[in-house]
């Protein structure tokens, strides 16, 4: 891992993944062994959000890795997000989110599962 622009990152991947608000990110928290998906509440300096309301709702860059690669793929096109919450699910780790973009309605942290596992 390194520290590159005020932010914490998984690689050194030439493309970035956006940081442009309503973009989601994948990311772990510092401290919590799990993946989330996050959205970017704003750019500059990044703040991000995991759930509607709690500490998890303003996350600072000291808070979170982001995984760039993991994140283009969230950010691609509906199958590319979808393949990769699928492998999430496979390797027993799926993603887990509290937004409401997400279809999270009441303020919990959810699995995050691709269509064709959720039903």
């Amino acid at each position: 891992m390194f520290f590159r622009e005020g932010l914490l990152s998984d690689n050194n991947a030439s493309e970035k993944a956006s940081r442009k608000v309503g973009s989601f990110l994948a990311i772990m928290i510092i401290g919590v062994v799990r993946m989330y998906i996050a959205e970017v509440v704003q750019e500059e300096p990044l703040i991000l959000k995991v759930k509607e309301s709690g500490p998890y709702s303003k996350l600072k860059f000291e808070d979170f890795v982001v995984f760039e690669k993991d994140s283009l793929r969230l950010q691609g096109d509906d199958l590319t997000a979808s393949n990769i919450l699928r492998e999430a699910v496979q390797r027993g780790k799926p993603f887990v989110s509290g937004l409401e973009r997400l279809g999270i309605t009441d303020g919990t942290l959810r699995e995050i599962l691709p269509v064709d596992v959720a039903g």
